[in-house]
């Protein structure tokens, strides 16, 4: 029987919080990742339902580079949870600069943290 504790995911999770902007059709939201994958994020706090699903996204990661840009696509937006943003214009290059983060924070938390 699989491990149910495993990710059924395509890309590996990661818990964030880093500081993003995303820029809608109908105006500029700040807010934050609160996780993220090579394929997408969930943005907060939660957004209402725009006529058009299309968005730019902006965020900072901790690291001394310059922000990270990309174009996504709203999929769902959950009231008490966040906004879910797939990418759907994303370089190689900044996918890279996720997964190298993300997986330096993991592998510098003490297990059981």
């Amino acid at each position: 029987m699989p491990d149910p504790t495993l990710q059924r995911r395509r890309f590996p999770r990661y818990r964030a919080d880093v500081p993003a902007t995303l820029y809608l059709a109908t105006g500029v939201v700040e807010g934050r990742v609160v996780n993220i994958s090579r394929g997408g994020c969930l943005f907060s706090p939660a957004l209402p339902s725009e006529d058009s699903p299309a968005v730019k996204l902006s965020l900072q990661l901790d690291n001394g580079l310059p922000s990270l840009n990309c174009k996504g696509e709203i999929v769902y937006s959950i009231r008490d949870r966040g906004t879910g943003i797939a990418f759907r214009e994303i370089s190689e290059y900044n996918l890279d600069r996720i997964t190298a983060f993300f997986e330096e924070k993991l592998a510098a938390t003490p297990k059981g943290a």
